[in-house]
This record gives C-alpha cells, sequence and structure tokens, in this order.
C-alpha cells in the first residue's frame, strides 16, 4: 500500500468515524445497552488505530514493508469483524426496544379500551 493510498484511507476512516459519531451521539442516550455497544465500538476504533501506527512505524525496507503492510491489512480485518459482531449486538438491542417499545403501545390501547367500557 502507497502512502497516498494509506492517507486516502485514514483520511476516509477520520471521515466515517466523525459522521458515526455524531449519528450515535442520539441513539445511546436512549439504551444503557447501545452506550455500552457504542463505548465498544471506540475501543475497537482506538485498537484499530494503535494497531496501523504500530505497524506504519516499522523499517523501510522492502521486506518490512510488506510485513507491515499485511500487519495494516490484518488491523483492518480484525477491526471489521469487531464492528460486524458489534453491529448484530446493536441490531438485537434495536430490536428488542422496538419490540418493547410495541409491547407498552399494546397494553396502553387494552387500558385505554378497558377504561372506556
Amino acid at each position: 500500500m502507497h502512502a497516498t493510498e494509506m492517507k486516502e484511507l485514514a483520511l476516509a476512516a477520520i471521515f466515517l468515524m466523525t459522521g458515526c459519531a455524531s449519528s450515535n451521539a442520539r441513539t445511546s442516550d436512549t439504551d444503557p445497552g447501545i452506550a455500552q455497544l457504542e463505548q465498544k465500538r471506540r475501543a475497537v476504533d482506538e485498537s484499530e488505530k494503535k494497531c496501523v501506527d504500530e505497524a506504519l512505524q516499522r523499517s523501510h525496507d522492502q521486506t518490512a514493508n510488506d510485513a507491515r503492510d499485511n500487519q495494516v491489512s490484518q488491523c483492518h480485518a480484525w477491526a471489521d469483524q469487531q464492528d460486524v459482531q458489534i453491529a448484530n449486538q446493536e441490531r438485537s438491542e434495536y430490536e428488542s426496544e422496538a419490540q418493547d417499545e410495541r409491547n407498552r403501545a399494546a397494553f396502553m390501547a387494552v387500558l385505554t379500551t378497558s377504561r372506556l367500557h
């Protein structure tokens, strides 16, 4: 991977993290489980960045460059796997929240109907 590609990748990652942070701020306030998953996602992002930074500080000979690029790829692959797991957990949390909301709405409908009769 060339320096230009690495810069583009870093800029893309920063852009995505900034966009995700603004949209995640409103959801994490509603549910502690979601907030915990967001914290987990931030930890994964920090670990990925540290992993990449350490890999990029390796020697500049070609063999080391190949090993460094492989390590960077592994860092991103690990983070991607973690993000998939977190996304699955978030989806479950949102589905659970939605079901709870439907149950509350149904209960309120029953209460309202029973008071009218």
